[in-house]
């Protein structure tokens, strides 16, 4: 991600030169969205050669993202075989679940109680549900999942929690592919819309109880319906453009 930095270069003309670091995390990026949209599917090897010419870079910066990418879970490194995309099993994702669910659970609870004496605190929610519906209409799977995730990376960031953003963004990288794949299975995505919507109504108002019940259904229930074995068959690979 570019960000703007003050400087105090004299050589004003002069664009600082990219930083490896930065290259990798924006191929970082490349490679989830290509698995969001299926252009990878779980198993599937990651070759970085493959990678290096598809992106027209060199493989070095490659190699640093897909370093980056087995520390967050994303791909696994096979001995003699090199690297493939995580598999996802029921167990594998039901594990994910319930990780994610302790800590957005404790997110919203703070969120639902500080917006009682807070006005405005949840108008970054509100944007993002308004994005949501503007997708969702579009047919734009793929930016579906993401508004998705960025909904609940919202509600965690209002708490202010550091060590609970440290924890939850590791598992965003995964969750961006898991439900990215699983979106292309939903037979509607107004379906996905309504959940957040609901989620939102009740983080303005709803009674804690109903914060829980939302959140089990939204984060272990719904998702437990998903045929994972489709998604590791190959039946999203809805895409054939490049990353």
């Amino acid at each position: 991600m570019i960000k703007a930095t003050a400087t105090t270069s004299k050589a004003k003309d002069q664009i600082a030169p990219i930083a490896p670091k930065m290259l990798a995390e924006t191929i970082v990026d490349a490679i989830v969205e290509a698995a969001a949209r299926g252009q990878y599917l779980p198993g599937d090897r990651v070759v970085e050669a493959d990678l290096a010419r598809q992106l027209n870079v060199s493989r070095v910066p490659v190699r640093e993202a897909l370093r980056l990418l087995e520390s967050r879970g994303v791909v696994e490194n096979m001995p003699y075989r090199g690297m493939r995309l995580m598999e996802v099993s029921r167990d594998s994702m039901r594990s994910l679940r319930k990780v994610r669910m302790t800590l957005e659970m404790l997110a919203a609870s703070e969120v639902q109680e500080r917006a009682r004496h807070e006005p405005g605190l949840l108008d970054p929610i509100v944007d993002c549900v308004q994005e949501l519906r503007e997708v969702a209409q579009a047919e734009d799977y793929y930016r579906t999942a993401l508004f998705d995730i960025e909904f609940h990376r919202r509600m965690c960031l209002l708490t202010g929690n550091r060590a609970l953003m440290q924890a939850w963004e590791p598992l965003a990288l995964q969750l961006t592919i898991v439900i990215g794949l699983s979106t292309y299975l939903q037979p509607s995505l107004d379906d996905i819309v309504r959940e957040h919507e609901e989620l939102l109504s009740i983080l303005q108002g709803g009674t804690h109880e109903d914060l829980e019940k939302h959140m089990h259904t939204h984060i272990l229930e719904v998702p437990d319906a998903v045929n994972y074995e489709r998604l590791r068959d190959g039946e999203v690979r809805v895409s054939s453009e490049e990353p």
